[in-house]
């Protein structure tokens, strides 16, 4: 994208944007009142007549007329202009959603609006809402089937752009997206009911010639020959709106021919293809030309910053600095100085990349967390396994196996996430998680050990729970130890997940594996202890060897009495205690 697609008429990108989205919603709350409206014709038409009189009203205010025609200029302008600023049209299947219903609704909505406010405008017609019914349904039902089609468009051309909208934001969970859904499907479908509803109880009142001679008395028309001139005007800007995304089309295809006489960029995946591209696109539209995969959860609005990419080499004058609004995504997600979004960077040399997030990346755990792509930082490992479970399980039929591991597993889950921890992941009769993703080395040690203390009591009230159903109790054995580690976004394909890496681990798993030697419950690195300044009676210390490590390491070796006791959040002030 040149200088000049990049701003227009002087606002830059994200103003654009703005704008864009300030306009769609104020459009949005118009069509939900229109469905609003039609769902009262499930009650009455004279209801629903009121309610579109007071709906009438409110909209031909002079400053909401102002308001709703200059949010559709505003946002028809822009959208186009996109849509021609655009170096090709390979996009996001919700993209390709929101384009195509946008140019259909135009197609759809012409005969409406010129025949309603239009025609109340320049002919005086008393556009009741018995008269769009009756002309609809009686009339011309082609017009009352392109009607119904082009507020469905507009419905879900605004659902999608909201949905798209919001699903950056941190609030909007699954559940909100589910409520969403139901929403978005059973509101037009209630309008629809009542826009039909209506239709029937119209046709029904059309037999009568007492009702049909006061509703051409209301109508205000005295010549006929408006509806003629109501039919060319409607020809006029159907026809108008025709011609001008045709020239739009031929101005993009003259316009990228033009593209091709002047230079050309090179630009290097580290991982990928070099390719050529004439100047002016951005690096996510070449990644787009060339079918080499790219993330862009936000479709290359500037606002996730998953389509980031990491600059290895680049000539002088090959990019340009940051906008602002770039900088602000960047800074939140605590890129370096290398680091820019492709959707925002145009090329103007030679340029060598890497694409920093996987081409499938999503919003979840991605966009909002600085981690995601590689980072070092302290934190607390913890493995927790199941003592001697191949002797218990041996006996069992596969089910009572799974539904034994889907006990213990959600019984320890739940008390890892209680105390702010993450699993990591699990491993069969047992589980790795990670403490202090989002806090400092000190608040994690604590947190992993309480979790300790936490998950013994959850494995005694879960022995109490299926006391009928084992031989004997189940035992587990803990390890935790705090350090650095490097925290990312590990794995391929839907296997994906935050994961940690580093000695700091594999220490926590020997320590977990040394509790069948030490006969305890829990062990626990002397670094975890310093950490959360916690101490613990010298008989429950030793120094010990771990395999991988040539220094012994201090430990506390502690059964799930002495764990509950000296771990559990009440306890830490026994910080005291003699060591």
């Amino acid at each position: 994208m040149s200088s000049t697609d990049k701003r227009s008429w002087g606002l830059d990108q994200p103003t654009q944007n703005r704008m864009r989205w300030i306009s769609g919603l104020i459009l949005f709350v118009y069509v939900l009142m229109h469905f609003a409206n039609h769902a009262l014709g499930l009650i009455s038409l004279e209801v629903m007549g009121t309610t579109a009189g007071w709906v009438k009203s409110f909209w031909r205010l002079p400053v909401m007329s102002g308001l709703l025609y200059g949010s559709l200029l505003v946002h028809v302008i822009l959208s186009l202009w996109k849509l021609y600023s655009r170096r090709n049209l390979k996009m996001s299947p919700q993209d390709k959603a929101q384009l195509i219903l946008g140019l259909a609704i135009p197609a759809l909505m012409t005969s409406h609006v010129m025949g309603t406010r239009y025609a109340n405008y320049a002919y005086d017609v008393n556009d009741t809402y018995a008269y769009v019914v009756f002309v609809t349904f009686l009339l011309s039902p082609v017009n009352g089937v392109m009607n119904a089609l082009g507020l469905i468009a507009a419905w879900v051309h605004s659902c999608l752009g909201l949905h798209m909208w919001m699903r950056l934001r941190p609030g909007y969970t699954l559940a909100w997206q589910r409520v969403a859904l139901v929403f978005a499907t059973l509101f037009p479908t209630l309008s629809l009911g009542g826009y039909l509803a209506a239709g029937r109880e119209i046709s029904i009142l059309a037999q009568t010639g007492e009702w049909m001679e006061k509703y051409f008395a209301r109508l205000n028309v005295s010549d006929d020959a408006i509806w003629g001139l109501l039919g060319r005007d409607t020809e006029w800007v159907r026809n108008g709106m025709g011609i001008m995304i045709l020239l739009l089309l031929l101005a993009r295809i003259v316009r990228n021919r033009m593209s091709e006489r002047v230079d050309h960029v090179s630009v290097e995946y580290l991982d990928g293809p070099t390719v050529r591209q004439p100047v002016g696109a951005t690096l996510l539209e070449i990644s787009r030309q060339h079918d080499i995969g790219h993330a862009s959860v936000c479709g290359g609005r500037g606002r996730c910053s998953t389509c980031r990419v990491r600059i290895i080499e680049a000539d002088k004058t090959s990019i340009e600095t940051p906008s602002e609004t770039e900088e602000k995504v960047l800074q939140r997600v605590g890129a370096g100085g290398d680091v820019r979004l492709a959707c925002q960077l145009v090329p103007h040399g030679h340029l060598k990349v890497a694409r920093l997030l996987p081409s499938d990346a999503t919003m979840r755990g991605i966009a909002n967390e600085p981690w995601a792509n590689g980072e070092e930082r302290v934190v607390a490992v913890m493995f927790a396994d199941l003592r001697d479970f191949t002797g218990t399980s041996e006996n069992r039929l596969p089910f009572d196996v799974v539904y034994l591991i889907n006990q213990f597993s959600q019984s320890m889950g739940v008390c890892v996430e209680r105390h702010g921890g993450r699993i990591d992941k699990f491993l069969g009769d047992g589980l790795m998680a990670i403490f202090g993703i989002d806090s400092n080395p000190q608040v994690a040690a604590r947190s992993a050990l309480s979790a300790s203390a936490d998950m013994q009591r959850g494995l005694r009230d879960l022995n109490e729970r299926l006391r009928g159903d084992l031989d004997k109790p189940l035992r587990m054995g803990v390890g935790i130890h705090v350090g650095p580690v490097v925290l990312g976004n590990m794995g391929y394909g839907a296997s994906r997940s935050l994961t940690a890496i580093g000695d700091t681990v594999n220490t926590a798993s020997r320590l977990e594996s040394e509790t069948k030697t030490l006969k305890c419950d829990v062990c626990v690195s002397a670094d975890a202890l310093d950490y959360a300044n916690i101490s613990v009676p010298k008989s429950f210390t030793s120094t010990i060897s771990v395999r991988g490590k040539k220094t012994r390491l201090g430990v506390a070796a502690l059964n799930g009495d002495a764990a509950e006791k000296f771990f559990t959040p009440d306890s830490h002030q026994l910080a005291d205690i003699e060591r």
